[in-house]
């Protein structure tokens, strides 16, 4: 099972504690995390590796945030890291540090007055080729979209 979530879950605690044989995380990053052994933040090192490829998504329209649907064009970015254990994080059971693999996927030349699309994601699945960064691209992008095809649709978010 893979849990996936947006940048509310990016927490140590679950990276340290929730995967296993049978459960993994894949987590939109949001925070700039300090890598054990790296001069560079998780941001910085992920902006300086070199580019996979690309992938299209279509992106809806979201009016809460003037957002016009789109075909956007992504530059991929894949990286092994080792996330630094923060120093707030007092508790002793939690490691020193947890290896992770880290997907980014940046929007090329969005419409004008348009946020970019700009994803940092972080997972326990194994990400070493560009076929493996698009699949957790691919999960990322569906998850919200299952969810929506499962609930009333009284239920369903606006």
């Amino acid at each position: 099972m893979t849990h996936i979530a947006d940048r509310e879950s990016d927490l140590y605690e679950e990276f340290a504690t929730v995967p296993n044989r049978d459960n993994h995380v894949l987590v939109r990053a949001c925070q700039d995390r300090r890598l054990a052994g790296q001069t560079q933040s998780l941001y910085t090192y992920l902006n300086q590796q070199s580019s996979e490829g690309t992938y299209t998504v279509n992106v809806p329209a979201d009016s809460r945030i003037g957002r016009t649907a789109r075909e956007a064009l992504l530059i991929l970015r894949r990286a092994v890291v080792k996330i630094q254990r923060p120093d707030q994080l007092s508790a002793l059971d939690y490691p020193a540090s947890v290896t992770l693999y880290a997907v980014e996927a940046v929007e090329v030349n969005p419409p004008v007055g348009q946020e970019p699309i700009h994803w940092r994601l972080l997972t326990t699945h194994q990400v070493v080729c560009l076929e493996q960064a698009l699949q957790v691209i691919r999960w990322y992008t569906r998850r919200n979209s299952e969810l929506n095809s499962c609930l009333p649709p009284s239920k369903k978010p606006d």
